[in-house]
């Protein structure tokens, strides 16, 4: 009997031991399965609610230094993204870096960098740095979002292989930065230059064509101290500045140019600047404070006799003969032009005209800048019985009055814009 009782002491003791063991490996397998659906559902995201954005293209720094664009559309591009999508696990909010502390970086060891023209910030998958996995970058800076790249070595042998049949490669780090000995006073539409964010600042990159390149230099008068390099557009491009700011800095890295500009200029500068087309020139940016120049409107006026003027400290400019000289406001040319509208000689309707400015009544000024007559004046408004002094080689104020008595009925008062003569004067109706 005690035999049979130790026997069944034993065989409830084997059961309870089973019992624990298959709860602890359960407990066990439950935390993998958990810990592996977490880590499956966290791939691709760089942050808790948004996964890797595809890039516009792909830029790969390999061991040997040189630098391979990838673009979208092509079996390298996805089999790249691919890799690098299936990397991102658990991101965190780490080190920030300056922008100078990652182009250091970059500059020391391979790189993956994931470049956009407008969806996103650039991330960068550095391939060599120990602590450093991706970089997620921002306007002037990046943070580190994960600390490590699974497989790396394996990584590395992937890329090159799928990037070892695009045969151009690019030199990043050679650029070249020429402004102009010889200044405009004035921006030609024949140079088909893009007004940029910034007023008074035109631009024009030029991609591939070299005829497009030489035709702009010409049109420029471009004259540089040093002799220019010869292109090659199948690696660099071209960003033609002209800006009426001096032009400090210009900064490149692979996402973007950035422009620090200085003081207001008299005249015009024209810069060329000529980098890899591994730098996006789609993304270029400008900094300034026009608050400290003090300079609170621009004119641009792109017809044939038109001149720019701008205000600055509450005074009106024009460029003069390459001088910059002080002007009438617009203002105090419309009050002159008012005053002549009075006298009699204007009143050539059947009826009694009067005529006013947007001023006058509390709207804005319908008025330009003009160098001697354009041909709209001269054809469609002058009227010479009304002409009191030459015209020709004077800036003016032409401004437009209106008559309150028929809105088809306008007077043209041309006002010297340097001493407030009257030069002349004419009409339309209908």
């Amino acid at each position: 009997m005690e035999v049979k009782n130790k026997n069944n002491m034993r065989m409830i003791l084997y059961i309870l031991l089973l019992v624990v063991v298959f709860s602890i490996i359960f407990f066990i397998f439950k935390i993998e399965i958990s810990n592996e659906k977490l880590e499956k559902n966290n791939v691709g995201f760089v942050d808790e609610n948004t996964i890797l954005p595809t890039p516009d293209r792909i830029i790969y720094k390999n061991i040997n230094n040189e630098y391979i664009i990838i673009n979208s559309g092509t079996s390298a591009y996805t089999k790249i993204y691919s890799e690098l999508y299936n990397r991102i696990t658990n991101t965190i909010e780490g080190k920030v870096y300056s922008e100078d502390e990652i182009s250091q970086m970059q500059n020391q060891g391979s790189f993956i960098e994931f470049d956009y023209n407008s969806k996103s910030k650039n991330y960068v998958f550095m391939l060599e740095e120990k602590e450093i996995g991706i970089i997620k970058r921002f306007s002037d800076s990046g943070q580190v979002i994960q600390t490590s790249l699974t497989n790396k070595d394996k990584l590395i042998k992937k890329i090159d292989t799928v990037t070892k049949d695009i045969s151009t490669k690019c030199d990043f780090v050679t650029e070249y930065n020429y402004n102009s000995e010889n200044r405009l006073s004035k921006v030609e539409t024949n140079l088909n230059l893009s007004q940029t964010k910034v007023t008074e600042v035109y631009q024009k990159v030029i991609e591939y064509n070299e005829d497009d390149y030489n035709s702009i230099l010409t049109k420029l008068n471009f004259k540089a101290n040093q002799e220019m390099p010869k292109i090659d557009f199948s690696k660099q491009s071209v960003v033609v500045t002209v800006s009426r700011y001096e032009i400090k800095e210009i900064k490149k890295n692979i996402g973007n140019i950035k422009y620090e500009l200085g003081k207001f200029l008299d005249e015009y500068i024209v810069n060329i600047f000529i980098v890899s087309k591994v730098v996006n020139t789609n993304c270029i940016y400008f900094n300034t404070n026009t608050e400290e120049l003090n300079v609170s409107e621009f004119s641009i006026n792109n017809n044939k006799n038109g001149v720019e003027y701008y205000v600055q400290d509450g005074k009106y400019y024009a460029n003069i003969n390459n001088t910059k000289t002080e002007i009438l406001s617009i203002e105090t040319a419309s009050d002159i032009a008012e005053e002549e509208a009075k006298k009699e000689k204007y009143q050539y309707q059947g009826w009694k005209s009067e005529f006013y400015s947007g001023k006058s009544e509390n709207e804005s000024t319908s008025g330009e800048l003009i160098l001697g007559l354009d041909d709209i004046s001269r054809l469609a408004h002058w009227r010479a019985e009304w002409q009191n002094a030459e015209y020709e080689g004077k800036i003016m104020w032409k401004i437009r009055l209106f008559d309150k008595n028929d809105p088809l009925t306008s007077l043209y008062i041309y006002v010297d814009a340097i001493n407030g003569e009257i030069i002349g004067a004419g009409d339309s109706s209908d």
